[in-house]
């Protein structure tokens, strides 16, 4: 009966075993939690600059299309818990303002392409780098119908948590390029020339 008890028995599992594993799986979880978190911040860097630098490729191909017959002008804009720009035809008269839902953004004879809002909560945002139109503050505009932008050395730094930043910028011909600026952790990317 002794011996049928120790097999029973042999099987179990002690509190202090369980304690044991708890702790091991604590530290674990302690340690690859920021790690985690890292990597959702650099991919959310990624996707806002994969986008940023896709939206700035559009306006440049819609100045050159221009159904309008317009420059195309993409102003951006930093209000209170929010980075955000407006794509849109130059008008005669009205503006845009990117912290208004996109599709209103834009009044009078301005023409909205698109509005992208980019929540400070997302651990991402933006801060304007190079040069910038003359005319349009804190925009660029590509000129219809040869499609070049208006300043050369236009770059924008898309900026996340823990040095995970990307530069998107725009060469005199209007062409878009995403690099990673001095002591960015952002790998797989080519570092900038200046940044």
């Amino acid at each position: 009966m002794l011996a049928a008890m120790k097999t029973r028995w042999a099987f179990g599992v002690t509190l202090i075993e369980v304690l044991v594993v708890l702790a091991v799986l604590g530290i674990l979880t302690a340690v690859a939690a920021p790690s985690f978190a890292d990597i959702l911040n650099r991919q959310r860097v990624q996707m806002v600059a994969a986008e940023l630098s896709n939206d700035l490729a559009f306006a440049r191909a819609e100045a050159g299309l221009g159904g309008k017959r317009n420059d195309v002008i993409v102003s951006f804009g930093q209000p209170a818990g929010m980075s955000c720009y407006t794509i849109r035809y130059f008008g005669a008269s009205g503006g845009c303002d990117c912290s208004r839902p996109p599709g209103n953004a834009c009044t009078g004879q301005t023409a909205e392409l698109r509005t992208v809002q980019i929540p400070s909560s997302k651990g991402v945002h933006l801060r304007l780098t190079g040069q910038f139109d003359p005319f349009e503050p804190n925009s660029i505009s590509f000129q219809h119908p040869r499609m070049t932008n208006s300043v050369a050395g236009f770059a924008v730094k898309v900026i996340g948590l823990r040095g995970a930043q990307l530069q998107v910028q725009v060469n005199t011909m209007g062409r878009v390029s995403t690099c990673a600026p001095s002591g960015s952790t952002m790998s797989g990317v080519p570092t900038c020339a200046s940044s």
